[in-house]
């Protein structure tokens, strides 16, 4: 989320503005640059910029293709596939498809976004997903009132119009129930949950992959999906090692941990967003947001949003200190409204989860990361996901998306 004044941000992709930049190549761009060179169409100079060897070779006729991992990506290249009549089976870790797009249907009458939660482009992303011209899709989204207030706490409270916000929320649905209803159906079958891979032997001209059973999966093409802190922690042992370069930034990179709080209040004191001093930084970022917004429902629920150094904070305590940690921090905001009215919350701490262990890659990461973790490896064994986006953007679901697109397309050109 993107807000004019005060500095107030949420999600995946935050900027307060112009960034202190010379030049749109500069290797020393982070995410906010990126975007804003992005806007001022300088960003097509990079686009082509990826070195030959990174490129998928085409599937022949008959090819078989394995997608590691079910998150948005998987999800997105395994439909791709399906659509175009490819061979194609999904490896799943979890019990369930879904990864850092993961949602709460019990806390409260809506879906509870304990991952990914907003949609940071235009509507179109999710027709663009469904890559099928034939099929409506209904999911509802809402926009963000011009009119609603945001506030900023340095001390003192300001409140001020939020004026245009761009990002956009689901209305009584979710990321997960997107796919869910749009894409799943048609690959359902090809998802094998609970089957971890800690293996990709790519010497041989067919791909063999290992799993945490001993089963060997073959394939003529391999798209790996799954999060960069899975292939930081060495989960996945490749055979050749991963080349030098790719091996070096993968060890070097900034992945976020990462922290979702949601807490239910009997009145709603707070307003539509709200942002305190110190909250946005190259280190990290926390936003406190209406989670509530735009739904059918009389529940009152604040969300808290939290990566990098803000998270490992609030990741340090118990759920009850953490609880008492939030309470105490609105308090002073809001006069002890917080603890007078609350209910009960929630926690989704990324860091905990098996086979994510992070939130995603650090928005103040270089542009040059995603680019060279983008891509193939020999020509067969291909990256796609939120962190390996070939100057998409990185780390939100449409950039996850979008990398796996571009991945099947190389495969069936």
């Amino acid at each position: 989320m993107t807000v004019g004044t005060p500095r107030a941000s949420a999600g995946q992709g935050v900027s307060h503005g112009p960034p202190d930049v010379t030049s749109p190549l500069d290797a020393t761009l982070d995410r906010r640059a990126f975007l804003y060179w992005s806007a001022a169409g300088v960003a097509t100079l990079a686009a082509g910029c990826h070195a030959p060897s990174s490129r998928a070779t085409p599937l022949g006729p008959g090819g078989r293709v394995i997608v590691v991992g079910a998150g948005p990506a998987g999800m997105t290249a395994a439909h791709r596939l399906r659509q175009a009549g490819v061979d194609v089976v999904v490896l799943e870790a979890a019990p369930t498809h879904g990864g850092r797009i993961k949602r709460d249907v019990t806390f409260t009458d809506f879906p509870l976004s304990l991952g990914a939660e907003w949609v940071h482009v235009g509507p179109e992303i999710l027709e663009e997903i469904v890559n099928d011209p034939t099929i409506e899709v209904s999911t509802r989204l809402v926009a963000y009132d011009p009119d609603d207030v945001v506030g900023y706490y340095d001390g003192e409270l300001s409140l001020v119009r939020a004026g245009r916000i761009s990002d956009l929320k689901f209305a009584g649905s979710s990321w997960l129930d997107f796919f869910d209803e749009y894409v799943v159906p048609g690959i359902a079958d090809r998802i094998e949950t609970n089957v971890r891979v800690v293996r990709i032997d790519y010497s041989a001209p067919v791909v063999r992959l290992t799993d945490t059973y001993g089963t060997v999966h073959e394939a003529d093409r391999v798209i790996v999906t799954v999060p960069l802190k899975v292939l930081q922690r060495g989960d996945i042992v490749f055979e050749p090692p991963l080349p030098g370069d790719r091996a070096e930034t993968i060890a070097a990179a900034d992945v976020w941990s990462g922290l979702k709080a949601f807490f239910e209040f009997s009145e709603p004191f707070y307003p539509t967003v709200l942002e305190f001093a110190g909250d946005d930084t190259r280190a990290g970022q926390r936003l406190f947001y209406d989670a509530a917004y735009g739904q059918d429902t009389d529940a009152h629920i604040l969300g808290v949003f939290t990566v990098g150094v803000h998270a490992e904070t609030y990741q340090a305590l118990s759920s009850e200190d953490l609880r008492d940690r939030i309470l105490a921090e609105l308090d002073e905001v809001f006069d002890g409204a917080a603890s007078a009215t609350y209910l009960r919350h929630t926690v989704q701490n990324w860091n905990d989860e098996p086979f994510a262990g992070a939130a995603y890659l650090a928005d103040s990461a270089s542009w040059l990361t995603s680019r060279r973790l983008a891509g193939a490896v020999d020509g067969r064994v291909v990256f796609a996901g939120d962190a390996y986006t070939r100057f998409n953007d990185w780390s939100s679901v449409h950039a996850a998306a979008r990398s796996a697109a571009a991945a099947v397309d190389e495969l069936l050109r």
